[in-house]
């Protein structure tokens, strides 16, 4: 054997396979190949798709009392990741009457939760697409036991769409995951006996001899599960904080007038605004609506409330705004970035309205003292639940909440100040992990919190030396 000589008279071959490598990549891998049927969420890894982006939503939806249907179309602008043969939206129960890619027909398929669209011609990576779907039916409510109810909720006198996590796909086809936030324009005719309210701002109203069309627009963007519709017979209230901001509420004909809650409403804007920075969107305002759900819903903008809406509930949910709807968790894992920063801004509501900024202290203290160490309340670490019958679990909420106040009493009220305000504001309007957050706060404070992160959100077991 000659190994040099071998060596030799292989390296033009080679040499020739090695550019003919580099030459067929480009072309292999603008191939158009399916969009994958899932987004690897960790808690729900079969919610959403990959392949493509939706930059913007159009939904266009007629309600039909007499007998509870909606007759809807749905266009959405996206733009392909990669190169698409087909691609997937999630779409429960109702009947796809035509899908359009671009204005032409297109082929689609159904699978139980699954539209693959096949597109008359391939969509090239990097290209804008236009898919426009119509369709109709009784959209359905989702009752789930770990979850409850959700999607489109009847009522005596219309329905509200509660979307967490997964709902919005039971009255529209959406690419269900939370990473995928577009802006939306949703149009709703309805009787005129009704009113419908929806997210961001009411642009206008079409009104005719029966039917009235509400026409509202959210141009931030925003997830999925915060998408709503609400219908019926509501009384609007309009008004506005004290810089401004315009608020539009819908109270349930015979839920009263709720004139507490729509006093609260703009002071805990403003007390919001003050701890966290501006609110992240161009309106606000509740819906108030006669529901038996069990929970009120941060819905983008303009949260829901079932049949009331205390102070705290209020504080909760417009807390949301600033964490979770602007600034969105990038896997539902991290939903403490959610729940645990709503519960504290509970606590600091009540530190003011009692004038005793020891409040908080006090709160982490009842806690830590009450559940002993074996206590099921420790065994659920905040920031990675573990499975989805946990997402809403107590100790997400008030152990969160404790998280954050322990990372406070750690690097001080000024930074802790700080984090919670440049947090809202550098990750505005995108998604965000807890492993984004805890490099923030050792930024500020010049601290390492491996051991407190550990400690609080990721140990199922209660935390030593507090």
């Amino acid at each position: 054997m000659h190994p040099r000589r071998t060596v030799r008279a292989a390296l033009p071959v080679a040499g020739l396979a090695l550019s003919l490598t580099a030459a067929l990549a480009p072309a292999q891998a603008l191939q158009p190949s399916p969009g994958s049927p899932n987004s690897g969420d960790s808690i729900l890894p079969t919610m959403g798709n990959g392949g493509y982006d939706a930059r913007d939503y159009a939904i266009d939806l007629a309600w039909k009392p007499k007998d509870r249907r909606i007759v809807a179309t749905t266009r959405i602008r996206s733009v392909a990741k990669k190169s698409l043969s087909s691609f997937n939206l999630e779409l429960t129960g109702l009947r796809v009457r035509e899908v359009r890619v671009d204005g032409r027909p297109a082929a689609h398929r159904r699978d139980g939760r699954e539209l693959t669209v096949i597109p008359l011609r391939a969509i090239r990576k990097g290209d804008t697409f236009r898919t426009t779907i119509s369709y109709a039916g009784r959209p359905r409510t989702l009752d789930d036991p770990k979850l409850g109810k959700s999607g489109w909720i009847m009522t005596g006198d219309g329905a509200t769409a509660l979307s967490e996590p997964i709902g919005s796909e039971t009255w529209f086809p959406v690419n269900n995951t939370l990473r995928d936030k577009a802006t939306y324009s949703i149009a709703v005719d309805v009787p005129r006996s009704v009113k419908a309210a929806s997210n961001g701002r009411l642009v206008g109203r079409d009104v005719r001899r029966t039917r009235t069309t509400w026409r509202w627009r959210e141009n931030r963007l925003m997830s999925p599960y915060l998408v709503t519709v609400s219908i019926g017979r509501y009384r609007m209230f309009r008004s506005q904080t004290s810089d401004g901001l315009p608020l539009v509420t819908f109270v349930d004909s015979e839920l009263g007038r709720q004139r507490s809650a729509r006093r609260s409403l703009p002071r805990v804007i403003d007390f919001l605004e003050r701890r966290f920075g501006r609110y992240p969107f161009a309106s606000s305002g509740m819906i108030i609506d006669r529901l038996r759900v069990g929970y009120a819903l941060e819905t983008q903008s303009r949260p829901v409330f079932p049949g009331s809406a205390p102070d705290y509930l209020i504080v909760h949910e417009l807390a949301h705004q600033w964490f979770g709807n602007s600034v969105t968790p990038d896997d539902w894992r991290h939903i403490w970035l959610n729940e645990g920063f709503a519960t504290y801004a509970e606590w600091l509501w009540d530190a003011r309205e009692q004038n005793d900024p020891g409040v908080p202290q006090e709160n982490f203290d009842f806690y830590y003292e009450i559940y002993g160490p074996e206590s099921r309340f420790w065994k659920v670490p905040p920031g990675d639940p573990g499975s989805v019958g946990k997402l809403f679990a107590r100790p997400i909420y008030d152990r969160g909440a404790m998280a954050l106040h322990a990372l406070r009493m750690r690097v001080g009220t000024p930074d802790f100040n700080r984090i919670l305000r440049l947090w809202a504001r550098r990750q505005a309007y995108g998604t965000a992990s807890v492993g984004d957050f805890k490099r923030l706060a050792e930024q500020v404070s010049g601290r390492q919190l491996d051991g407190l992160f550990k400690a609080w959100l990721y140990t199922p077991e209660k935390p030593r030396g507090y």
